[in-house]
């Protein structure tokens, strides 16, 4: 009796593993390739322990391997889900800085970015930083990690977890995503596009002026000026999008459980 309480524990633990582990490949801060991927591994085993209170005593294996390896994939592609969707105002603070950095030169002096395994520009890897410094000044890896918690009352191992309902909350915070993106570099669009004019107009008036040499100093001392008068409202955008993403995902497992 007490080997089979003993074996269906470690059944429930390695399925519940799973879906931490695919949670700390996409999530923020804990999908970071700067993170050693041992410590990754102890935290998600260490977290699947916390999470034991709410996990079932057992679960009902199907008949076949098959049927078991894909259910571990199931868990496994849910975390990935659950990671990638607080992952999408990361994604578009970035975009952002890209964008930025574009209209002000300053994506000639690409880096590597670890994070996505990819260059990426300096303004971009800034916007990715504050971010992430707002994510941690609001405690998002604890709504985080109380999210997980509440998917195991709302979404039991073994149901794999994808409905219409995940993925109507996938698009809107897509969509959500990219609208932030295009809010936080368009400032920069709109003076960029003043400067152009002026420009433009000035080469019209004096074509012995040499607008190409010329514009590249305004163009940037500009759009430094601007970045930094926007560097508060950024973050106040960024802050709002972030909490607005951690409820939407929270409500949806709430709904669930009450549904």
């Amino acid at each position: 009796m007490a080997l089979e309480l003993t074996f269906n524990f470690l059944i429930v633990y390695v399925l519940a593993f799973f879906r931490l582990a695919g949670l700390m490949l996409m999530a923020p801060l804990f999908g970071s390739a700067k993170i050693p991927k041992r410590v990754k591994l102890l935290f998600a085993l260490v977290a699947t322990i916390s999470m034991a209170s709410v996990l079932p005593r057992s679960v009902e294996l199907p008949p076949t391997i098959g049927l078991v390896s894909f259910h571990i994939a199931g868990e496994m592609i849910f975390g990935l889900a659950m990671g990638s969707i607080v992952s999408f105002t990361f994604i578009a603070s970035q975009w952002a800085g890209e964008m930025i950095g574009q209209q002000i030169g300053f994506n000639l002096s690409e880096v590597f970015d670890p994070q996505f395994g990819q260059a990426g520009s300096l303004v971009g890897d800034m916007y990715f930083m504050i971010t992430l410094i707002v994510f941690l000044s609001i405690n998002g890896h604890h709504m985080l990690l109380a999210a997980v918690h509440e998917s195991f009352k709302s979404v039991p191992l073994m149901t794999l977890g994808f409905d219409r309902d995940l993925f109507d909350t996938f698009t809107q915070l897509f969509t959500t995503a990219t609208t932030l993106a295009m809010r936080l570099a368009a400032p920069m669009f709109f003076t960029m596009l003043v400067v152009d004019l002026a420009m433009g107009c000035i080469g019209k008036a004096m074509p012995q002026f040499n607008i190409m040499s010329a514009g590249l100093p305004v163009r940037s001392l500009l759009g430094i000026g601007v970045l930094i008068v926007g560097l508060g409202i950024s973050s106040d955008a960024i802050g709002t999008a972030l909490r607005s993403d951690l409820d939407v995902v929270t409500q949806y497992f709430t709904l669930k459980r009450n549904g």
